[in-house]
């Protein structure tokens, strides 16, 4: 070019490169709630939702913006260990730096984005990461169409339909229908390859279908209209009626505040006006895309912006600025191009190290084999260790016989515990009948009282060595078991109908050794007993409560029994030392070194406290 036609385009460029510093910006209503809301909460997960929805809210708009609330929205949920939060961020941050043609932090961002939205198994915000991972390899694939690029984007929009065709979201089903059709568009500009346009036309159909059929989305059909009027621009060249999907477009992404749109519509307007022929109006609607582009500052967009320039300029004969035109497309053509191929420098790189390691293998290897001349007295080596092995082998052999003796040993002894506590529990039982023999050869009250005393303490022991015969474990009792069939026996050795009778059992501390359980048992036994005979006169409903529980804050075992009854004198109790029941439950705490006490308040209530060391 002569210098003086570089001259004369020298402010041309100027004048294009500054002008359009008005930002594009959603709606302020929309802008305004999501301000108020962010300020009134102090919640963390709520706050970094609602940057979140800031971001989301300018995302057809401006890429800084986005990611200025996204980023914030990222280190929020990091600070607060909120991981869902983070995945949202992390996918406007990939939105942020797609729309700024960063498109390796684009991607960085968004496949982290995929796998947290994996690992929470959150289907339909992964399907609209899916949608975005397929517009970044759109873009990738640059002014020239490179088909891996659209057929990654196209598998992305595949995957996509699918997850929202489970979840039956029409809306989103369009919206990667539409990403299909336009990538399947793109293919088609390839050279042999123009019967893509006509499967791009049946996904654009399908989505339009979707969307006028339903109740909802329909602001996609801005995108699906516009996308239309393309295929009626390059490959039916049916210019009149493109701009009747164009209009219509319009009308619906102006409403929705819809400026990447917008500036969709601009340009092919102008590009159909250019094709009939009316330059004026095209060269009128490049302008307004071009002053649309420069708002969502989007290199892309600027890019087509340009190429539109040039072509209204072209077809209007004033090639001047047609050439100033072609030349801002093909410097940022270049730009975004180079950008395109930083993850193929990338993977250049990572086959560059992966070579270098595999020659660092190599050169191991050979020093093993020069090595491997030693191997004979490794195997002298060997064959002795294998000795060590052998003899080592032969004395474990010797260690498990005798565990497995040991281990025969302790079931014939756990064997024979079990038959000595049916054997002691059978003895019991004889004593116990030969007490109910001799009480039926009595006359005398009191005697008889006394005679049916000592069959139920009899009966308590046997209860003992009943429940240790039954089970597994013969050191230990289930004492809610164990204190469930005491309590039912004493209540119908007494007369009482279980029915007529209310009885509370209460065991926290379920488990008890027998050297513990049988004085326990005793004592509970003695008191039980006590209430039985002598608290109900009167009294129209029988109440009786028994708890067996673990005190943390005294360290101790605590037995709790307490009735309904008219109560007794806790000083007579204190000094009733001819009563032989009185006795026995003072030998019994004295031989667990517990502590008891009695209380009189709607009945009577005993507290018996067992220190740890002896529970």
């Amino acid at each position: 070019m002569c210098k003086k036609h570089k001259l004369r385009l020298l402010p041309l460029i100027a004048v294009v490169l500054c002008m359009y510093h008005v930002q594009a910006q959603p709606s302020s209503r929309l802008l305004d709630s999501l301000h108020r809301q962010l300020r009134s909460s102090n919640d963390p997960t709520k706050k970094t939702d609602n940057l979140i929805a800031i971001a989301k809210s300018w995302r057809s708009h401006n890429g800084d913006t986005i990611f200025y609330y996204a980023n914030a929205a990222k280190l929020l949920a990091e600070a607060n260990n909120y991981p869902q939060g983070r995945a949202g961020a992390l996918h406007h941050i990939c939105v942020a730096l797609r729309n700024k043609a960063d498109y390796n932090g684009s991607m960085e961002a968004g496949l982290a984005a995929a796998r947290i939205y994996d690992s929470l198994q959150l289907s339909a915000p992964k399907a609209d990461l899916l949608l975005d991972l397929a517009q970044l390899h759109k873009d990738l694939s640059g002014s020239n169409n490179t088909e891996a690029y659209l057929d990654k984007a196209i598998a992305y929009a595949r995957e996509a339909y699918n997850i929202n065709l489970s979840l039956k979201d029409t809306t989103e089903m369009a919206d990667a229908l539409n990403m299909q059709g336009i990538c399947l568009r793109d293919k088609s500009k390839q050279y042999n390859k123009r019967y893509y346009y006509d499967s791009a036309i049946i996904c654009y159909d399908r989505a339009i279908a979707l969307i006028e059929n339903g109740t909802v989305g329909k602001h996609l059909l801005g995108k699906l209209y516009n996308n239309m009027s393309q295929v009626y621009n390059e490959y039916r060249n049916d210019y009149n009626k493109a701009l009747e999907y164009l209009f219509k477009a319009l009308e619906i992404n102006k409403l929705n505040h819809y400026d990447l749109g917008i500036s969709h519509n601009y340009g092919n307007i102008s590009y159909a006006y250019t094709m009939l022929g009316k330059h004026q109006l095209s060269l009128q609607f490049a302008y307004k895309m071009l002053e649309a582009c420069k708002a969502l500052n989007n290199p892309n967009r600027m890019q087509n912006a340009y190429g539109q320039m040039y072509r209204s300029y072209k077809g209007a004969g004033n090639l001047d600025s047609a050439l100033a035109y072609y030349i801002l497309q093909d410097k940022l053509d270049d730009s975004l191009t180079n950008l395109s191929k930083t993850a193929e420098m990338l993977e250049l790189q990572t086959r560059y190290e992966t070579n270098k390691k595999e020659g660092e293998i190599s050169k191991l290897t050979l020093q093993s084999e020069a090595r491997s001349r030693n191997i004979t007295w490794l195997l002298v080596g060997i064959g002795v260790l294998a000795g060590v092995m052998i003899w080592l082998s032969v004395l474990y052999r010797n260690m498990r016989r005798q565990k497995e003796e040991i281990s025969q040993q302790q079931k014939r002894l756990e064997v024979m515990m079990k038959e000595l506590h049916h054997r002691v529990k059978n003895n019991l039982q004889i004593v116990s009948s030969l007490l109910s023999l001799q009480t039926n050869r009595l006359e005398d009250e009191n005697a008889i009282a006394v005679l049916k005393e000592s069959q139920l303490r009899v009966q308590a022991m046997s209860f003992i060595h009943q429940r240790l015969y039954k089970t597994d474990n013969i050191t230990t009792v289930n004492m809610r078991e164990y204190l469930t069939d005491l309590a039912e026996s004493l209540v119908a050795s007494y007369g009482y109908q279980r029915d007529d009778f209310d009885l509370h059992i209460d065991v926290s501390r379920e488990f008890l050794d027998i050297d513990k359980a049988l004085p326990a048992g005793l004592i509970i036994n003695e008191l039980v007993t006590n209430s039985l005979k002598y608290a109900y006169k009167g009294v129209v409903r029988p109440m009786l409560g028994i708890s067996l529980s673990y005190n943390t804050g005294t360290d101790s075992l605590v037995i709790d029994i307490r009735d309904n009854g008219t109560g007794l004198d806790p000083e007579k109790w204190k000094k009733a030392h001819n009563s032989f029941g009185k006795q026995l439950i003072t030998a019994l705490c004295k031989q667990l070194r517990a502590t008891q006490q009695v209380q009189v308040e709607n009945g009577t209530h005993f507290i018996i406290n067992i220190p740890a060391q002896a529970a």
